[in-house]
């Protein structure tokens, strides 16, 4: 459910297709070298409290 939400953040963000976020979201957590699940809690969270880590901020751009 939280990957599905993540991919569902990272489409506008890319303006993205769904499977081309899911990429990124494995690339990224290859880059910061934190598991796929994390990255997508992280995000998640972002949505709500406004703070993103700044690696993670950095890998997704």
């Amino acid at each position: 459910m939280v990957m599905h939400q993540a991919v569902g953040i990272v489409m506008p963000l890319g303006r993205l297709p769904a499977h081309q976020a899911r990429s990124v979201l494995t690339e990224v957590s290859q880059r910061a070298d934190i598991s796929p699940l994390r990255i997508a809690g992280l995000l998640t969270a972002w949505t709500s409290c406004g703070e993103l880590n700044l690696g993670i901020r950095m890998a997704l751009e």
